[in-house]
Order: C-alpha cells, then sequence, then structure tokens
C-alpha cells in the first residue's frame, strides 16, 4: 500500500491491518483472525503499539487482541454498542442478495466455532468521541450496520471504515451480511458527508472519496 502520512498497512491473507504512527505510540486498527500470529508480530515488532482501536467485534477483527494486548501492554478500544457482540455467536442477519446467503452461513458458523480469548477494554467508544493521545489526534464516528457497534476512525482527511463497505470488482457497496441492512445503508451516505480523501478498508484496497461517490451516485 501506498504510505499516506503516517499510516501503515499490511495484509495477511484476506485481513487488512492498519496502524497509525504517532510520536511517543502507535495505534493499531483492528487484529486479524487465526493463522497469522507469528507474521502479526514480526510486522508489529517495527512498531510502538500503545493502543488497539476495533472498528467492530467481528472474530476475524478481534482474533488477536488478547494477544497483542498481552504482548505489549497497550490498550483495547471499541464501540460501546459492540462490547455485547464480542460473545454473541448470532451476529449476521439477512444477506443483501442470496448469492451471499451461502457466505452468511459461513459466517455465522465461524462466529459460533472460534471464539477469542478473553480480553479488557479500556475504552467504550461513542459518536464523536476525540482520542488525542501519541501526538495524534482521531475522531470516532459510529457507522452503525454490519454490527450495530461498528466505528469508524478518522485521521486527518482518511477514514478507517472496518467492514462499513467493500470494494469488489470495481463496486463499492455495503458488507454482504449485516445485523440490519437499512442502517447498513445509512451508514453509507454517513460516511459520504464525512467527505474523506481515502478509505480504508478492512478486507479490501483503499478507495478515493470521488471513486466512492460515483458509486453512491449509481446505487441511488
Amino acid at each position: 500500500m501506498k504510505k499516506y502520512e503516517n499510516i501503515y498497512m499490511k495484509r495477511f491473507g484476506y485481513f487488512n491491518i492498519y496502524v497509525i504512527k504517532g510520536i511517543d505510540g502507535d495505534i493499531l486498527i483492528d487484529t486479524g483472525f487465526i493463522g497469522i500470529k507469528r507474521n502479526l508480530k514480526k510486522w508489529l515488532d517495527n512498531f510502538n503499539i500503545k493502543l488497539i482501536i476495533l472498528t467492530h467485534a467481528h472474530v476475524d477483527h478481534i482474533w488477536n487482541t488478547s494477544y497483542l494486548k498481552e504482548l505489549y501492554n497497550c490498550e483495547v478500544a471499541i464501540g460501546i454498542n459492540d462490547i455485547v457482540n464480542i460473545d454473541n455467536s448470532k451476529i449476521c442477519s439477512k444477506p443483501f442478495s442470496k448469492k451471499y446467503s451461502g457466505w452468511t452461513k459461513l459466517m455465522n458458523y465461524g462466529m459460533k466455532k472460534f471464539v477469542p480469548s478473553y480480553f479488557e477494554i479500556d475504552y467504550e467508544l461513542e459518536d464523536n468521541d476525540i482520542i488525542n493521545k501519541y501526538g495524534l489526534e482521531l475522531k470516532i464516528v459510529e457507522l452503525p450496520g454490519h454490527t450495530d457497534g461498528s466505528i469508524g476512525i478518522i485521521y486527518k482527511d482518511y477514514l478507517f471504515c472496518g467492514d462499513a463497505l467493500v470494494n469488489r470488482k470495481r463496486v463499492i457497496e455495503a458488507a454482504y451480511q449485516n445485523q440490519n441492512n437499512e442502517k447498513a445503508l445509512n451508514s453509507l451516505l454517513k460516511i459520504k458527508d464525512i467527505n474523506p480523501k481515502i478509505i480504508f478498508i478492512g478486507h479490501d484496497k483503499e478507495v478515493t472519496y470521488n471513486k466512492y461517490i460515483n458509486s453512491i451516485i449509481k446505487m441511488d
């Protein structure tokens, strides 16, 4: 990934992990899923991780949180409305399209089969919260739909949106499986109003705002 003002990304299989580098500490966004622990540690050892922000409570975004929290003695933050989802195996609703129904069944199966190790939450984040740490200023924006407590993180002109949207085959849209599809679509419009220069996504390549807005117009 191209470097954007202290932002680093590494792709582990199907999962994007982001680090925002600060002056006296760095912030990690999401911790990925099973099978990447060794390579994840090797990469993160190049940073000074002080805070982990989880965009939502799906297991493929929080699996390594307990391990990393202990390893780096760092703090963990998550959207206040997603805390209940950490132990909830039924967090996917009807998919947007029947062609994704198999994927939704697989997701629900995975949520039941893979339960992440317990980790303590240090900060419960809400809409418009400001994080001033390590020489960085981040703003939290609630993006419910994919999960009830999904959040985005705004840093300068950039937005980290987790799974609030996907970028597949040149089409940008809401994720395929959501707790609430109506809220997920509303969050897409909320991203439009935020007007970020670049949008960083949980599983796909980052997109420019111009590309995103053109996709929204087509959806309308």
